[in-house]
């Protein structure tokens, strides 16, 4: 039998109700409680689950900010005036991901299809690899680790499921670090592609209950927990927000920019007229609302700089921008709507008992250190 060992295996878009539908899911990892998240895609949720804080206080929400003086994409803004075909080009996008990383991006980022032309106008929020120290204000669990000096392995999405998996469950199995994290998003992208009911997220189930029992196989004195941090939605409609606001006499970029995620629509005004229009279209969709102030400081997106959007419209859950920054065809599952809807609970389960009231995805690093510290005394 190997020493035992703190594992964390942390699977994005993991929710609730997806495990709960699930007969016989995890037997091994009898204590579980449904987790409620936070306002905003992984971007978001990532950070407060190793901070403990919610996104005014972390500074992540989403992965497209408006731009300060010192915004990443800067340099491109003689892209304004490259062809427009060379603009929209797959090598483009390929080059500019080069182009980012020696400029020294680390964490996780996609260009999807936001106009490269706009590009300038906005930065990421998430220009460090948020899965080490120093990465997040004003500390996070990576901090708390690197503080006590305790050695971790850890893999992240840079690495495959399968092979990510396959090296936590050897290194479980000798010496070496006391505590293995594992993170993957593989999950996440089988949900959106397949929707719930698909048979790659049933693989990905069964794939993470076989690591689990052979976890369970090679010592059962590992301390183990299994989470994520935020569920998934069924599409069950699309929403064309851009076709609605060409039918406006305003138009972005010229008289407000606009960036368009997924499920919410997000404004910085450079003319009040479009302003109202733009805010009784989209109140007319019926499928979403606009959020003020008083909802967003709530659920701790509330920015007074107003990165993030001046007004921010958000989508009904269930239902999909098409097209989008994001994208321009319909998926079969999102998230990125309001936590409320059952279907964005996360969830934790353990083999160790879980305190009653543990319920929100900004306890869980509390929650891990206290459990980090009794591991450590009863080693």
């Amino acid at each position: 039998m190997s020493a035992p060992r703190f594992v964390i295996i942390l699977v994005d878009a993991l929710g609730w109700e997806l495990a709960s539908r699930r007969p016989g899911f995890l037997p091994e990892l009898p204590h579980r409680r449904r987790l409620e998240t936070v306002l905003g895609f992984s971007s978001a949720a990532l950070p407060s689950l190793f901070t403990g804080r919610r996104p005014s206080e972390h500074g992540h929400w989403l992965m497209y900010r408006r731009a300060g003086r010192d915004g990443v994409f800067a340099p491109l803004r003689p892209l304004r005036w490259a062809p427009r075909r060379l603009r929209e080009s797959y090598r483009l996008g390929r080059a500019l991901h080069r182009w980012l990383e020696r400029r020294g991006v680390e964490g996780y980022f996609q260009l999807y299809q936001v106009p490269r032309a706009l590009l300038p106008e906005f930065d990421l929020c998430q220009r460090r690899d948020i899965f080490r120290a120093g990465a997040l204000a004003p500390d996070s669990w990576w901090d708390t680790l690197a503080r006590h000096g305790i050695p971790a392995r850890v893999w992240q999405w840079r690495t495959a499921e399968s092979e990510s998996l396959a090296a936590l469950v050897e290194h479980a199995g000798r010496p070496g670090e006391p505590v293995l994290f594992c993170y993957t998003a593989e999950l996440d992208a089988a949900l959106h592609r397949e929707g719930s009911g698909g048979a790659g997220v049933a693989r990905h189930l069964e794939r993470y209950q076989q690591a689990v029992r052979a976890l369970r196989a090679g010592s059962a004195s590992h301390w183990i927990y299994l989470l994520s941090d935020h569920g998934m939605v069924d599409v069950e409609g699309t929403v064309d927000v851009m076709g609605a606001l060409a039918a406006l006499p305003g138009r972005w970029p010229r008289d407000y920019l606009a960036f368009f995620d997924s499920t919410f629509a997000r404004f910085w005004w450079r003319n009040g007229a479009a302003r109202g229009a733009v805010r009784d279209a989209l109140a007319g969709l019926g499928r979403g609302h606009w959020m003020d102030d008083a909802e967003l400081e709530r659920e701790g997106a509330l920015f007074p700089d107003r990165a993030y959007g001046e007004d921010i419209f958000l989508l009904d859950p269930g239902w999909l921008m098409v097209p989008s920054f994001m994208g321009s065809s319909a998926l079969k599952g999102m998230h990125g709507y309001h936590p409320s809807h059952p279907q964005m609970s996360a969830a934790l389960f353990s083999n160790r008992p879980l305190p009653e009231g543990l319920d929100h995805l900004c306890q869980v690093r509390s929650f891990l250190e206290t459990e980090l510290q009794a591991f450590e005394e009863a080693a």
